[in-house]
C-alpha cells in the first residue's frame, strides 16, 4: 500500500524590514531575508543543512551498529 505523502506548507510572511519563510509544522525550518525570493533560497539552504546533519547522524549510527555487531559476534557460541 502506498502512503499519501503530505505536501509541506511553505509560508512566507512579512517580518519587519524583510520576510520570514518557514515550513509549517516544523519549528526549526525557517529563514529570514530582505526579499521573498531570498527568504525562500535561504530556507532551501536550511533544509539542505538539516538533511546533511541527519545523514551524518545516520552514518555514525550505522558505524556504531556495525561495531556492536562485531563485538557481539565475539561472544557468540561457536558450533
Amino acid at each position: 500500500m502506498i502512503q499519501d505523502v503530505m505536501k509541506p506548507s511553505i509560508v512566507i510572511e512579512k517580518d519587519g524590514e524583510g520576510y520570514l519563510a518557514r515550513v509549517e509544522g516544523h519549528q526549526n525550518l525557517f529563514a529570514f531575508a530582505y526579499s521573498e525570493k531570498d527568504a525562500l533560497m535561504e530556507l532551501k539552504n536550511v533544509v539542505e543543512m538539516i538533511m546533511d546533519y541527519h545523514l551524518e547522524q545516520v552514518n555514525d549510527e550505522r558505524i556504531i551498529k556495525n561495531e556492536l555487531a562485531t563485538a557481539v559476534e565475539k561472544y557468540a557460541v561457536q558450533v
